[in-house]
């Protein structure tokens, strides 16, 4: 059920209704809810199996060496990762102002994905002062998270190779290289 939840998910239907789910499941309606209580635990059981696979594509990335480096492979696997989650977080964001298990899990997927961007890119960012490095930070997280990836793949239309070297140019730019 959850993975016929993603396959929905990953094929455009970010609302789908559960006896849509059921019938991609192969299993009746009420099955679901003998699984899962709400819709909102079946999505937090899709958050669960969305966190594995990211798990399993997240390899920690150096904090030191060369700046050039260290940013092609952030924004590798950065885009790597938002192309696997886009499907699955346009779902999420419709259920986001009324799931507090749904808001609280997206706020943290956005916590972790911007210590990364700041753990990775720490060298550059403690050459800051402390009012300008927190303005760095803010915008280095808008510029590596979902929605900036949303609006250069969705809305502008890139290609992935596009969207990853807007990404980079940008960080690039924010963090004066």
């Amino acid at each position: 059920m959850v993975e016929a939840l993603i396959g929905l998910l990953e094929d455009g239907d970010v609302q789908p209704t559960t006896a849509v789910i059921a019938a991609r499941a192969g299993v009746a309606e009420r099955t679901i809810f003998q699984h899962f209580p709400d819709r909102d635990a079946l999505f937090l059981a899709v958050a669960a199996r969305q966190t594995e696979r990211l798990t399993a594509m997240w390899e920690p990335l150096a904090r030191t060496g060369p700046f050039e480096d260290r940013l092609d492979a952030f924004i590798e696997q950065r885009a790597r990762i938002l192309e696997v989650v886009t499907p699955v977080r346009r779902g999420a964001l419709l259920m986001e102002p009324f799931s507090e298990a749904v808001s609280e899990g997206l706020a943290g997927f956005r916590k972790l994905k911007r210590r990364e961007a700041e753990r990775v890119f720490e060298p550059e960012l403690d050459r800051l002062s402390g009012r300008e490095r927190e303005t760095v930070v803010a915008a280095l997280g808008a510029a590596v998270s979902w929605s900036a990836w949303e609006e250069l793949r969705r809305h502008q239309g890139l290609s992935v190779p596009r969207a990853r070297a807007a990404m980079r140019r940008a960080v690039a730019a924010l963090l004066g290289a």
